[in-house]
């Protein structure tokens, strides 16, 4: 097994749509500047949720089990392993049988104070050590451990082909397999960050969002119990054409916006084409979300206020066609 203990200065995620509740002071929609050397701050965060909008959180049967996933087209497999024990650590994950493509697993804890974290790398897919012994001291969280493909803070995956106009995508198949039944459902989610950027290049080494124009599209497994996204409710319980389930959306409207679709019912795996989220935003007119930005980044991972000790990624897969 491979030890990686990389530092990354600018290792601050601005992924975190979630949101301080009303009755809790209503913290949500600023931007923190929290983070060792990091020069921009998560965006928006936390609360505990015991009231908010719409109920205590507005998701429409929130309870249940994980459901067998839909067969999707994305077949990477890797037997890439690495111990990754650094604040902002990472490792390019290569792909058995496809030398072209990679992913990048970014460790990516921006709450302080770091209390040694770890991940353990195993094929496209993570475990999370150690979590318990941080917390959040108010509602933001204190990281996003993920895996993504596209360009991020200087590292890039390979063969993602992002950035990509949404006009131009016809599926972008993918998989997120995790064990969140078996860990429980409260402070933290399983959930996909998606930037959309509203030019063509890929982010600059320096970015923490997809920058003006641009928008966040987040797809949750399932609400935590004490947590909820930022902004508000537009629509509860709602078919998305092309995707398993029903889901509740939650649209924040600031310059990113920030569109976060959350799924009825509780989820720990998921296979759907991410494309069907993007198409959903973009007819519905959600955020300022449009066909003529650019899918530039895909995230998969674990935004944690706490706890969580031993949640795994058992399997990722995109691909962006």
């Amino acid at each position: 097994m491979r030890l990686l203990s990389v530092f990354f200065a600018l290792g601050l995620l601005a992924t975190a749509c979630a949101k301080a509740p009303e009755d809790s002071g209503g913290k949500g929609g600023t931007t923190s500047t929290g983070g060792k050397g990091g020069s921009g701050g998560t965006k928006a965060s936390g609360g505990s949720s015991s009231g908010g909008t719409k109920g205590s959180g507005g998701t429409k049967g929130s309870g249940g089990s994980s459901v067998p996933p839909a067969s999707v087209d994305c077949q990477d497999v890797s037997t890439f392993s690495a111990l990754v024990t650094s604040q902002y650590g990472g490792a390019q994950i290569t792909v058995d049988g496809n030398s072209n493509k990679t992913y990048f697993m970014h460790a990516n804890w921006w709450g302080t104070p770091y209390r040694n974290q770890s991940e353990n790398i195993n094929g496209i897919g993570f475990t999370m050590n150690n979590p318990e012994n941080a917390s959040s001291s108010d509602s933001t969280p204190i990281g996003y451990p993920s895996i993504f493909i596209g360009s991020y803070q200087g590292k890039s995956s390979k063969g993602s082909g992002l950035p990509k106009q949404l006009s131009s995508l016809s599926s972008v198949p993918t998989v997120f397999n995790t064990n969140s039944e078996s860990i429980g459902w409260s402070n933290y989610n399983a959930a996909y960050d998606i930037w959309l950027t509203q030019g063509s290049s890929a982010l600059s080494s320096s970015a923490t969002s997809p920058g003006s124009g641009g928008a966040f599209v987040m797809v949750w497994l399932f609400k935590p119990t004490d947590r909820m996204p930022r902004g508000s409710i537009i629509a509860d319980g709602r078919d998305v054409p092309g995707a398993p389930g029903a889901w509740t959306v939650w649209v924040d409207n600031s310059n990113p916006s920030c569109v976060s679709y959350v799924s009825s019912k509780r989820l720990s795996s998921l296979e759907f084409d991410i494309n069907a989220f993007l198409k959903d935003a973009v007819n519905n007119k959600y955020g300022n979300v449009s066909a003529s930005q650019y899918l530039s980044v895909i995230f998969a991972g674990f935004e944690v206020w706490g706890g969580g000790d031993g949640l795994k990624i058992d399997r990722f897969c995109a691909s962006v066609k």
